[in-house]
């Protein structure tokens, strides 16, 4: 049940500032949730890795991430990378609109030179 309220936080989050600045809410919306998985993907391999580096592969052979604090640990990194890349879209996006901004306002009446 809680994951299908992170996907609609997900969804309206990524949709909203898709309709704020004119582009394919859809689009967003699973970049978004390719984000949100790919950031628990990441997080779990992290976490293998670094387990297999410190205690070799034994460490990782058993079933020890099946307990909530490890599921916890996954969806705060999943939220941490949809979260930074939000950021980044709203920042990629606000300077795309400044500079057609810029561009609309200083270009009226002047004459390009070829």
């Amino acid at each position: 049940m809680i994951g299908l309220l992170f996907i609609y936080w997900i969804w309206k989050g990524f949709s909203n500032l898709a309709i704020e600045y004119n582009k394919n809410k859809w689009k967003y919306f699973f970049i978004g949730l390719g984000s949100y998985y790919g950031g628990t993907i990441v997080g779990g391999f992290l976490i293998g890795i670094t387990l297999v580096i410190i205690n070799g592969f034994d460490s990782v052979a058993n079933e020890n991430f099946e307990d909530t604090g490890w599921n916890v640990f996954f969806v705060l990194f999943g939220g941490l990378a949809c979260y930074g890349i939000y950021k980044f879209l709203e920042n990629k996006l606000k300077k795309e609109r400044e500079l057609l901004e810029k561009e609309g306002i200083e270009s009226i009446g002047l004459v390009e030179e070829n």
